[in-house]
């Protein structure tokens, strides 16, 4: 008999699992899903959506207790969706094996910007995280929520979160193909007319979404198959990059093809409100100890004009 599995979130990466985990066929899979459209899709492809939104605690509670499976892909900052997987987790019947959750937060929860060079993140020292990470950093009052119900021990689940840093490449799934900061700033910097670079001295981890999509998979399976409380952070990334040779590269690849026109500004304070203007550095031990085989794709450079033009052609720019 299959295993039920209950996903939140089939936008870019959400839609990119989706896709394999049917590949896979060995689960029977529902989706929360609020677009009468969207879920007419879904019936296609083989997922029964459940209809709500990230705020409707009855269904996900309902949904998180009676599943075999949760992975939460919608959002890395929403907190009641959050607190109804949890609420559904701990009434699940005691009579029934661990069911697995997996809560997908991101490297965004390090970028502290008094973090000097040589601090990494390695999800083998997670005591490294609640000591240096304050409990306002993004996504962390979601994370503390979850390792806090955790430790409670009230959960029938096993529990990881995992966390993607700057995801680049065309995704697979049906309905979003396109990432969140390449392209925000590709946007921005043809609005402006010229390419602004905050911070170009700092690093930040990367992975394209292909290799993001089995790092899922990897978790998922080990998950199935251990007995044992798993690590709570889990950490995927493959490569790396400083925002200021991006933005080199950004200005070059917009100005050859007459987006803008402006010429590039270097913000060396940079601003913390953008992915550009902080320092993400991490590595990801566990899922590589778990099998994780990491594909050769094109690097973040690389891609770059791979998505400008998957953005003109849709329309997004």
């Amino acid at each position: 008999m299959s295993k039920s599995l209950f996903l939140l979130g089939t936008g870019y990466i959400g839609g990119s699992v989706l896709v394999a985990l049917l590949d896979k066929g060995e689960y029977t899979i529902s989706a929360l899903c609020r677009d009468e459209k969207k879920a007419d899709k879904l019936r296609e492809m083989g997922v029964r959506p459940v209809m709500g939104e990230l705020s409707s605690d009855e269904v996900i509670s309902k949904e998180a207790a009676a599943s075999d499976i949760i992975m939460h892909i919608a959002t890395a900052d929403d907190l009641p969706s959050v607190k109804s997987i949890l609420k559904g987790l701990s009434q699940r019947d005691s009579s029934k094996p661990p069911a697995i959750y997996i809560h997908t937060s991101g490297t965004g929860v390090l970028t502290v910007p008094t973090h000097p060079d040589d601090i990494t993140f390695n999800d083998k020292d997670p005591a490294k995280f609640d000591k240096l990470i304050p409990d306002h950093a993004p996504h962390r009052e979601i994370d503390l929520t979850i390792k806090r119900a955790v430790e409670e021990g009230k959960l029938n689940a096993k529990v990881s979160i995992i966390l993607p840093p700057c995801i680049y490449g065309i995704g697979t799934g049906p309905f979003n193909q396109i990432s969140i900061q390449i392209p925000r700033w590709i946007k921005e910097s043809i609005k402006e007319g010229k390419v602004i670079n905050h911070g170009p001295q700092n690093y930040w981890r990367n992975i394209h979404i292909r290799n993001l999509v089995t790092a899922y998979l990897t978790l998922l399976s080990h998950l199935e198959q251990t007995t044992a409380s798993p690590p709570l952070y889990i950490i995927a990334e493959t490569g790396g990059h400083r925002w200021g040779d991006l933005g080199i590269l950004l200005d070059k690849l917009l100005k050859e093809r007459g987006l803008i026109k402006g010429e590039m500004v270097e913000d060396p304070e940079g601003s913390t409100e953008t992915e550009t203007g902080t320092q993400s550095r991490s590595k990801a031990e566990w899922l590589h100890e778990w099998g994780w085989k990491v594909e050769p794709e094109e690097t973040i450079e690389e891609s770059m004009a791979e998505e400008i033009g998957f953005m003109r052609k849709t329309g997004a720019i």
